[in-house]
């Protein structure tokens, strides 16, 4: 392949960089000729603090759209962000809590998050938008997963609500899948709806080409 595309990750989290490391060894995409290559090959990833602003929206990917138009007047260069919520599966059409799941984490943690929502064993959607702008438009690429929430927190990397959410047909949430020695981080990315929204976003810049103010 011809040399790296190198894509500017505006994010200052620790576990999102891991991911996306996680991502480049593991996870393969289509390239516009039919082919298939590791991520890793075919992109680099430069992380940037955009400081991007995060209205309050229930809507993820309107949230994400401001999100990215921000990151963009900062560092000034075309540049993704990336947000994930989850949704109960009773108000997807609502898209509750969506993008207020952050500050409801935020303000009750693990435990009370699960009993002030009532959620013990609720089935939810959790949801990732990955935003593109390139400084003339703004594209998103949606990511998800269905499945349910644990009785109790379970699991010792406390990255967001990964503690509590059991992707569908596991039995583990995604904190005690990324502990567990055989499957660990390559597994979790392998169900993620932020990993699923970032290959949509990848496939779709490898097809588009070079942005007319790519740096």
């Amino acid at each position: 392949m011809t040399a790296a595309i190198l894509i500017v990750y505006s994010t200052t989290s620790a576990y999102k960089k891991a991911e996306v490391e996680e991502i480049c060894r593991s996870v393969s995409i289509t390239v516009p000729t039919g082919g298939r290559v590791l991520v890793g090959q075919a992109f680099k990833f430069e992380f940037r603090d955009g400081k991007p602003s995060e209205p309050l929206e229930r809507d993820i990917e309107a949230m994400v759209r401001h999100k990215a138009v921000a990151a963009y007047k900062n560092l000034l260069v075309p540049c993704i962000v990336e947000h994930a919520g989850l949704i109960f599966q009773s108000y997807l059409g609502a898209n509750y809590p969506g993008g207020l799941t952050q500050p409801m984490w935020d303000a009750l943690g693990a435990e009370k998050f699960i009993s002030e929502t009532q959620s013990k064993g609720r089935k939810v959607v959790a949801r990732a938008v990955v935003g593109y702008c390139d400084g003339l438009s703004v594209r998103c690429f949606q990511g998800e997963t269905a499945g349910t929430l644990a009785e109790r927190p379970a699991g010792v990397r406390e990255f967001y609500w990964d503690p509590i959410f059991i992707p569908e047909g596991e039995s583990m949430t995604y904190s005690e899948i990324v502990a567990d020695a055989n499957l660990g981080l390559k597994r979790k990315v392998e169900l993620s709806q932020s990993a699923k929204a970032l290959v949509k976003f990848l496939e779709f810049r490898l097809r588009i080409g070079d942005p007319p103010l790519f740096p």
